[in-house]
């Protein structure tokens, strides 16, 4: 590089320039690296190249490094600045929606009734003659019942001879067509009333000289 422009100074002075021409080239590339868009590129390369025009290789290409290092990065920033103005500027973009004003369009809670959608069971329809007695039309003919006494019961239905087929056939079917079962009901109730006092299975079926079948269906009902 020619030096010829530069005049003959001595060497205290020209060390001193050169120190300040160093300075202010770094302060011009710290503010070009902040505005990178509005830095001016050209100045700062004249501004390198009367910086190490006086000093030694060594030096000059030590600095030169530095600073070519610091302007590719300032070019990088300056490039990056112009591809987002232009993608800005010509690429679409979607629309803004201010929701804020549309509040009223979405739906904040939902709720459904279904209840329409079931239907409750119907009632089942019984025979009359065996609709369920209620307890204010008939009473109760629940009673409480010896212990010792349904076991001696239960030990003389043992010791009887049991029914066979054809008997327990014929006793089922005299009580599924007999009409007699709300009677026997309200027989065993109407004596349990009178009674006020506990008396045991066998002794309650002699009272009422009914089958034992006829007084179990009739104290289950």
């Amino acid at each position: 590089m020619p030096n010829s422009t530069l005049p003959t100074l001595p060497r205290g002075e020209t060390v001193m320039e050169v120190q300040q021409l160093e300075l202010d080239l770094w302060q011009s590339l710290e503010t070009a690296s902040r505005f990178p868009e509005t830095a001016d590129l050209r100045s700062l390369c004249t501004a390198l190249e009367q910086t190490i025009t006086e000093q030694p290789l060594a030096e000059q290409l030590a600095v030169a490094g530095d600073v070519l290092m610091q302007l590719s990065e300032v070019y990088a920033a300056r490039a990056d600045l112009m591809f987002s103005r232009w993608e800005r500027r010509h690429n679409p973009q979607e629309p803004v929606v201010d929701l804020e004003g549309c509040v009223d369009l979405f739906v904040q809670s939902l709720s459904l009734d279904v209840t329409d959608l079931f239907e409750e069971p119907e009632p089942l329809q019984y025979p009359s003659n065996r609709k369920k007695k209620t307890l204010s039309q008939e009473g109760s003919v629940v009673g409480e019942v010896d212990k010792e006494a349904l076991l001696n019961w239960v030990d003389q239905m043992e010791q009887e001879q049991p029914l066979n087929e054809l008997q327990m056939a014929e006793q089922i079917r005299e009580l599924a067509h007999g009409e007699s079962v709300e009677e026997w009901v309200e027989v065993i109730a109407q004596y349990l009333q009178h009674l006020h006092s506990n008396i045991c299975l066998p002794d309650l079926q002699q009272a009422l000289k009914m089958s034992i079948v006829e007084l179990w269906i009739g104290l289950l009902l």
